[in-house]
This record gives C-alpha cells, sequence and structure tokens, in this order.
C-alpha cells in the first residue's frame, strides 16, 4: 500500500512541475559554462585452496572528461586509462599486466562568437603495454588542425534544476510553479559552481551558491517564506554533493581537417590523415540522454598498411529512479587496410548503475564484443565474447 502511495505521489510531482513549464532540455543554450566527470573503478578477483599457487585477476580504469566553453571559444580534454592484471593456479604461471592509456584535446574558436562556424586545433595521444609484452610500445602522438561548424551545448545544470524543484515539491517547501524563466535562472546558478568555488573558496562557497539558488526561487515566486529553511538547504546539497545527475547535452558539431602522426605505436608510421569528425546529443524527456559520436581518418600515403579507419559510438543513458541509471552503448569500428583483411570490430553493453553515499556507485554491466577479421593487432574471433563485470567506481569529480 505504502509503495502505490508513493507511486502516486510521484506521479503528481512530475505532473505538477510538467504542467507549470513547459520547459525542455534544449531550451538551456547558455554557452558560458563549464563540464567535468572523473572515475576511478575497478575489480578483483583472488582464489586460493586446492592449487599450486594463489591465483588472481584484476581490472582497472579511470577515466576523466572536461569541457570550458565561452562565446568565443570551446576547450574539451579527455583521458582514458587501464590495467588488467593476472596470475594462474599452476606454478609454472607468471604474473601478467597489460595497460593503455588514451588522451585528446580539442580547441574551438568560433569565428563570430556564435553557435556556427569555427577552427579547431587538437591532439591526440596513447600509451600502451599489452599483457603478452615485455616491453611497451612507443607513444602515440598526433596533431590535427582544420574548420567546422555547429556547437554542443551542456544541460546538465537545468537537469539538477528540475531535480532540485521536484524533489522541494514533493517536500512542500515550494507549494508555486517555477516558471521556465526561473528554472533557467536557477540552472544557470547551478552552472557557476566552479566561479563560486574560485571567488569564496572551496570551503565557503556553498553558501553563497545555496543563497543565490534560493534568491532565483524566490524571484520566480516559488517560495512563499522568507526561505528555504534548514531543510531545504540540506535537500539542495544531497542532490547536488550525494546524487548524480547524468549529464544532458543537446546539438550537434562536425569538423574536417588534416592530421599528422608525429609518433606511432610500431615507431614507423608517421603518417599525414585527412580527418572528419561528427557529434550529436540529444536529451530525450527529463529522464534520458542519447549521444553519438563518428570519426573517420584517411590515410594519404598510399604505401602504409591502413586505408582509413572508421569509428562510431552510441550512448543511450535512462534514469530509472534518483540512484539508479540503466546505461547502453554500441560500438563498431572498421579499419580498411591496403593489403590484407579488412578488420571490424563491434562491442555492446548494457548495465546498471546504483549510486551509493560517499560518490560511490555499484556497476553491473553485461558486454558482448565480436572482431571479424585478422590484421595489425586485431585478432578475430569466431563468437561473440561475453563479460559480466560488476564493481565500484568512485567518483572523483
Amino acid at each position: 500500500m505504502k509503495r502505490i502511495k508513493l507511486s502516486i505521489t510521484t506521479i503528481g510531482v512530475l505532473f505538477f512541475i510538467n504542467s507549470a513549464s513547459a520547459i525542455e532540455m534544449t531550451d538551456y543554450k547558455v554557452i558560458e559554462g563549464s563540464y567535468n566527470e572523473a572515475y576511478v573503478n575497478g575489480a578483483l578477483t583472488v582464489e586460493d585452496g586446492n592449487q599450486d599457487q594463489t591465483s588472481y585477476n584484476g581490472h582497472v580504469d579511470a577515466d576523466l572528461k572536461s569541457i570550458y566553453t565561452t562565446a568565443p571559444y570551446s576547450l574539451e580534454y579527455g583521458l582514458n586509462g587501464n590495467l588488467d592484471f593476472d596470475r594462474g593456479a599452476n606454478d609454472n604461471d607468471d604474473s601478467e599486466d597489460g595497460y593503455s592509456t588514451t588522451g585528446y584535446l580539442n580547441f574551438d574558436k568560433y569565428l563570430k562568437n556564435d553557435d556556427t562556424y569555427f577552427v579547431y586545433g587538437g591532439t591526440d595521444v596513447g600509451y600502451r603495454k599489452t599483457k603478452t609484452a615485455d616491453d611497451a610500445d612507443d607513444p602515440y602522438f598526433k596533431v590535427k588542425a582544420g574548420a567546422g561548424y555547429g556547437r554542443m551545448y551542456d544541460a546538465t545544470p537545468l537537469a539538477k534544476a528540475i531535480r532540485i524543484v521536484e524533489d522541494l515539491t514533493n517536500y512542500k517547501i515550494i507549494k508555486k510553479p517555477v516558471s521556465d524563466e526561473g528554472m533557467i535562472a536557477l540552472a544557470k546558478v547551478i552552472d557557476l559552481e566552479d566561479e563560486y568555488k574560485s571567488k569564496y573558496s572551496l570551503t565557503e562557497y556553498k553558501k553563497y551558491w545555496y543563497t543565490d539558488m534560493e534568491k532565483a526561487l524566490k524571484e520566480s515566486g516559488a517560495i512563499e517564506k522568507d526561505s528555504l529553511g534548514a531543510f531545504g538547504i540540506v535537500r539542495i546539497n544531497e542532490i547536488l554533493d550525494l546524487e548524480k545527475i547524468s549529464a544532458r547535452f543537446h546539438g550537434w558539431k562536425v569538423r574536417g581537417g588534416v592530421g599528422q602522426v608525429i609518433s606511432n605505436y610500431d615507431g614507423e608510421s608517421e603518417s599525414t590523415t585527412a580527418d572528419a569528425e561528427f557529434d550529436y546529443g540529444l536529451p530525450v524527456g527529463y529522464q534520458s540522454q542519447f549521444t553519438e559520436r563518428a570519426t573517420i581518418s584517411k590515410v594519404l600515403d598510399n604505401d602504409e598498411a591502413i586505408d582509413f579507419q572508421f569509428e562510431n559510438q552510441m550512448n543511450y543513458t535512462y534514469e530509472l529512479s534518483d540512484r539508479i541509471d540503466w546505461e547502453n552503448s554500441f560500438d563498431i569500428a572498421f579499419d580498411k587496410y591496403n593489403h590484407g583483411e579488412n578488420v571490424t570490430s563491434t562491442g555492446i553493453s548494457t548495465g546498471f548503475r546504483y549510486y551509493l553515499a560517499n560518490r560511490l556507485t555499484f556497476d553491473t554491466t553485461l558486454s558482448l564484443t565480436k572482431t571479424d577479421g585478422t590484421n595489425g593487432n586485431s585478432i578475430e574471433t569466431p563468437d561473440w565474447n561475453t563479460k559480466l563485470f560488476t564493481g565500484v567506481r568512485y567518483r572523483l569529480k
């Protein structure tokens, strides 16, 4: 009976918000802002007893992504690293480890300080070692430049504002509808967290930040009292600090240009490339997000083994509740070789992320991977490789 009452209450709150405001995620087009995320997660399995030696198998990976945007420019950089290590149960089984790190940086300079034409420069870097190798490969380093069109908008602050209004309405702290303008004003304050940290210090900024959020709600006419009260401030703090609202991006961006590989993994290939990229994002309602990224790189030297490489990544995230996300991805890569077999790699994954306290999440992910064709460092897999991953992830920021 309590579960039914909770469902009816939740539906009522959402109806109140939706009927009071027809705002959509794509309405948030604030250019100046920042987005940062960093995670580290891992899993470890250890076995002993009835075997020659203790065996283990472990995996650790970390991700970092930061975006800074203003009217004249956009800066984005990211880093991904992973480590795998294991040892078998037999006496002659040695410890093995492999790792890889990749990173990128893109700087876009808009010619008219709007969302149209821009020129860009960037780099791609990589460093890796396979488990079976004694030493790491040579580092990978590529520079690129060109021109593009479009802009991606970060609507995550609006998603946070909607979550806050939904929560405060549920607790009857807010009893009047919040207008679209009020939602945007609240989201703008949320988006300025880094500025509050810089101005008031890491230990003091929250009281000023929360005061300005309260001011935005009061100016919208949503608060009848003089303030949100202690309980209202606590609820805002829990939503912004303890709950993780998944990213919301909308818009599209296309770029094309040339690149130069300065250093490659094999220590030999230093090719000039013609490159093209496409990014697209669309929030679907208030609870879900779809993103797509496609890249193609054509090697201009016909003497190289690779003719061109194409990659496409699609992701869909749905918030089942304030603490549970359903995450899905579909990746495909196609390598066209001048000699030998072409290689197609496909990856599909689906999983659930449960947000615990203190920035921890418990992840369960089922993934399937398959490689068609053998060439370069790729080896064909006749059947789909299936992997079930469960582990704890820590959100650094």
